[in-house]
């Protein structure tokens, strides 16, 4: 029998205790969600996949269309020590924010939602082509698809959108918010989906994290416990429940 790690390679996280939950990896190549709400810890996640990549030779792609990537790399860099700036200089990382001309046509009230969200496409294809990243951490899309009128015409944008991810041959993280009601249609079309959640456990505030699907995986069917030091994000063995 084939050497399986050979035929379907992983891609190690750099989130300590999460490859265990999910046999190794993500698979190379797929698109990925990373799920919950304010404050669950889903920018910490894909950044320290896209900083565990880059400090490993994997070359990585930061695209922020919502905020300019002074905000993140402000975050990271004061709460973790990670220095995206530097990374970027070297070469290392590309970022794509919202000063972009593309990107930027979302602050207008008057652009369409499908053509912007087509012209997102084009960027991202043109952006993978040009920087050909091994890693690719994408934020929160959810907003932009709430204005997409018809299920199946959101559908059909997720699926061109993950199509042209999968193409280029990147292993991608997305970040998904739920306060719009849309992250079900990128779940759906992804390879794997990961839930973050924070909940107050009598007077504790706790985060959580399970794995909804994994595509060609075995998965842990547990609730684990998520937590984030100075060190960054890792996940426990211990249940958040008593």
């Amino acid at each position: 029998m084939a050497d399986q790690s050979k035929m379907f390679p992983r891609v190690r996280s750099g989130i300590p205790g999460y490859d265990e939950m999910v046999d190794g990896g993500f698979h190379k190549g797929t698109v990925n969600t990373i799920t919950g709400a304010s404050g669950t810890g889903k920018t910490v996640f894909a950044s320290q996949f896209i900083y565990y990549g880059v400090k490993n030779n994997e070359k990585g792609m930061i695209i922020t269309p919502s905020e300019t990537s002074d905000f993140l790399k402000r975050e990271m860099m004061s709460s973790f020590g990670w220095d995206f700036s530097l990374l970027e200089k070297e070469g290392k990382l590309v970022i794509v924010d919202v000063t972009d001309p593309v990107l930027r046509l979302q602050k207008s009230i008057e652009a369409d939602p499908v053509e912007f969200l087509i012209n997102f496409r084009k960027l991202v294809e043109r952006k993978l082509q040009e920087v050909r990243p091994a890693r690719l951490f994408i934020d929160d899309l959810t907003a932009f698809f709430i204005a997409v009128e018809g299920p199946f015409k959101v559908r059909s944008l997720v699926d061109d959108l993950f199509g042209t991810l999968r193409s280029s041959g990147v292993t991608s993280v997305i970040t998904i918010g739920t306060a719009f009601g849309m992250n079900q249609f990128l779940e759906y079309g992804a390879d794997s989906a990961t839930m973050l959640s924070r909940d107050r456990i009598g007077n504790v505030l706790i985060r959580s994290i399970y794995i909804m699907k994994m595509r060609g995986s075995k998965i842990a069917n547990s609730i684990r416990v998520l937590d984030i030091s100075d060190e960054g994000m890792a996940v426990s063995s211990l249940s958040p429940y008593p």
